[in-house]
């Protein structure tokens, strides 16, 4: 038995970079420890990670091109024999244009592998930008709902989604956490104490569904009762995006009224982001549309306050505790959790921020779990969300 593994396209500004990177990506890195054999599929475009031209997720035209050229190469195992009903393909990400030739093509090769992908969002999500496109992607999702043997999604909330959204059965459908590798991150930040400033960090794309104009209304109710506060937008693309104009126009009005404490910080490195994140003592959230953040477990492993809404999986994501969360779109009450926050000087110390740990050391182990249902382990892992 191999396990095929189809990893998502490396681009610099998004989380892909760590998630699928060769050997040392979250899930790799966790499979060579465990000794789990696999063999990588990739793309026919270069393994240097690109940045993003067209779209706001990923290029949407240069991902596609990675993508087809991957399906090809499953194709070509298969017809030589290297790809077989004993094995297992597991696919980074659920939308994987070309994936829905696969069915037909294996049919008539007479071979039946096992087929997983982890879904992110999808159309099924009224709040995800893609919703506006249902009417043609449901379709897309419902096929390869059907021929998926299983979908690994991070939380109960996102399983509710997909099941009800009718694109597959609860028992397909695996809550298993969101992916990540806590020591990974904490590799790649700077080592010794830093001094803790009272700054927050926005880590969130600049786009509609994250509520960019949100976080800028609660920005200035904050510095009009604590001025000496500062409020950072950091982006690893080159120069920020977004896929409303008119939103990237409301951030350099602020950027040059509260000039030095609204400020962008472009083209960051990992390095330098978390950098960023270490001196800083609160990162903050203000999406619709997340189902358990990357910047929320890489933000609490630097030692950050995590301030997020209480809406959708968020919750579930913090287990319930208040403390982390503000009413949804309530401008005065977000401002009043950041003002709390950045008055309690002992949120960074040593033992706090251990106390927090759990917020992130509960993902370190989804790869087993996603392990765990594709019969490649049984090693027992609890729920992230008990």
């Amino acid at each position: 038995m191999t396990l095929f593994y189809v990893p998502l396209e490396s681009y610099r500004e998004r989380y892909t970079m760590q998630l699928s990177a060769p050997k040392t990506g979250w899930l790799e890195r966790n499979w060579i420890k465990a000794g789990i054999p696999y063999h990588r599929v990739e793309g026919a475009r270069s393994a240097v990670p690109r940045t993003i031209r067209i779209g706001c997720v990923l290029d949407a035209v240069g991902r596609s091109l990675f993508c087809f050229s991957q399906v090809e190469e499953l194709l070509r195992l298969a017809e030589a024999g290297e790809l077989t009903s004993d094995d297992i393909i597991y696919f980074d990400d659920f939308w994987t244009p070309g994936i829905e030739v696969l069915p037909y093509a294996f049919s008539l090769l007479n071979i039946k592998p096992k087929v997983y992908a982890f879904l992110y969002a999808q159309s099924v999500d009224e709040f995800d930008f893609t919703y506006s496109m249902r009417s043609w992607m449901r379709h897309f999702e419902k096929g390869i709902g059907e021929f998926l043997d299983g979908i690994f999604v991070c939380g109960p909330c996102l399983q509710d989604l997909v099941v009800f959204g009718g694109i597959a059965s609860r028992e397909k459908v695996h809550v298993t956490g969101l992916i990540f590798d806590s020591e990974e991150v904490r590799e790649r930040m700077p080592k010794g104490k830093t001094l803790r400033l009272d700054q927050v960090v926005y880590s969130s794309r600049w786009d509609r569904e994250k509520n960019p104009w949100f976080f800028l209304k609660v920005a200035e109710k904050v510095l009009a009762e604590r001025p000496q506060a500062k409020f950072v937008v950091c982006t690893s693309s080159p120069t920020i995006r977004s896929n409303d104009p008119k939103l990237l126009g409301l951030l350099w009005k602020a950027v040059d009224r509260y000039s030095g404490r609204i400020v962008v910080k472009q083209n960051l490195t990992k390095e330098e982001y978390y950098a960023e994140l270490c001196q800083s003592k609160i990162q903050m959230n203000t999406a619709d549309q997340d189902f358990v953040a990357f910047t929320l477990l890489e933000s609490s492993v630097a030692g950050c306050y995590p301030i997020y809404p209480y809406f959708r999986s968020f919750p579930e994501t913090f287990l319930h505790r208040p403390g982390f969360m503000y009413e949804r779109l309530d401008v005065k009450d977000a401002a009043k959790k950041v003002i709390g926050v950045l008055d309690q000087d002992d949120l960074w110390n040593e033992k706090a921020i251990q106390l927090r740990a759990w917020i992130h050391e509960r993902f370190d182990s989804s790869w087993l779990r996603m392990l765990n249902v594709m019969g490649l382990s049984d090693t027992v892992v609890a729920d992230p969300h008990q």
